[in-house]
């Protein structure tokens, strides 16, 4: 993506501050510490926390970030053809897939997004804050998965309970993709380039909806899911009309690197392949423009995006 740096100013900030933890801050870990107020509970699936230590919750954010981000990279680079079976495509799709949605987290972290399951153990704690407040409501006490997304004006991030990992991951996705496409035509610069940049992200989001059809995102899961449950899409033998040279769809995939995007012409074979691969290419490859942005603005040698996935793609390049 062309002027990626006119999204700099609606990154997380505190991610340019961030360093290598000594240990494990995950999401869940960091529930469990209590770095936070729970001030209001509208509903039994709805929970407002005030964050009380930025530089803790920052931190928890970009450990996220970066562990997901290394996740798509290597999938990534472990994707390669069979010589011997040179339409088979059926495990190229589905390490493409979870290479963009292991993506798809850390880009939402970027912004200040959260997605991520909770043990009942955690959500209990939650409710008995939100009671040592004075609180009525409480959250349903069971485990779950949540979206949300902090503000950092407010110090609030409001959480909401989900029903589907994978679903509503990408309808949390979608969601922050056009935030992201309205917020950056008003940061300052060129209003060329602000809306390059805003078309190029509205073009993913139309891809992921299947050209509009799927309000919630989930197309590259439903191709997934007809791949790797229902073998469809002729990715496994035998073959048939519908199925691909492996090395065609590498010659897409490896492009993930480049900060431009790339437009191979449509192939004559499957339109909802090509269409899935490329989305799978692309949201990487704006995780890895957007990691590289978080490098390049931060002073700190020991910024945690500089030392884990930034020094895995090094690795991978030197090999």
């Amino acid at each position: 993506m062309k002027h990626i740096e006119l999204l700099r100013p609606i990154l997380l900030q505190g991610l340019l501050n961030t360093e290598i933890p000594v240990e494990t801050t995950d999401f869940k870990k960091w529930v469990s510490s209590g770095n936070y107020i729970v001030r209001d509970i509208p509903s039994n699936k709805v929970i407002e926390i005030e964050v009380n230590n930025e530089y803790a919750f920052n931190h928890m954010v970009a450990f996220d970030s970066c562990r997901m981000a290394s996740a798509s990279f290597e999938t990534m680079e472990s994707i390669h053809s069979i010589s011997s079976l040179p339409k088979s495509f059926a495990w190229i799709a589905i390490k493409s897939y979870y290479a963009a949605f292991f993506s798809a987290h850390s880009i939402m972290r970027c912004f200040g997004n959260i997605c991520s399951q909770l043990e009942r153990s955690h959500v209990t704690q939650l409710n008995s804050y939100g009671l040592t407040v004075g609180l009525k409501n409480s959250i349903r006490s069971d485990a779950g998965f949540f979206a949300g997304k902090y503000d950092p004006l407010t110090r609030l991030l409001v959480l909401e309970k989900m029903s589907n990992t994978h679903e509503d991951t990408w309808r949390a996705f979608k969601k922050c993709l056009q935030i992201i496409s309205n917020k950056v035509l008003t940061v300052s610069g060129l209003t060329v380039h602000k809306q390059q940049v805003s078309a190029t992200v509205d073009d993913i989001i139309f891809r992921l909806t299947d050209r509009g059809r799927l309000s919630k995102g989930n197309y590259l899961s439903q191709y997934r899911n007809a791949v790797n449950y229902r073998q469809e899409h002729d990715a496994w033998h035998p073959y048939g009309k519908n199925s691909i040279k492996s090395e065609k769809i590498i010659g897409i995939l490896s492009g993930w690197r480049q900060e431009d995007s790339i437009s191979p012409a449509v192939w004559k074979e499957s339109k909802d392949s090509y269409s899935f691969f490329l989305t799978c290419r692309d949201v990487v490859s704006l995780n890895h423009q957007i990691i590289n942005l978080v490098i390049s603005n931060s002073e700190n040698a020991a910024n945690m995006y500089r030392r884990w996935p930034g020094k895995l793609l090094s690795l991978a390049t030197a090999a």
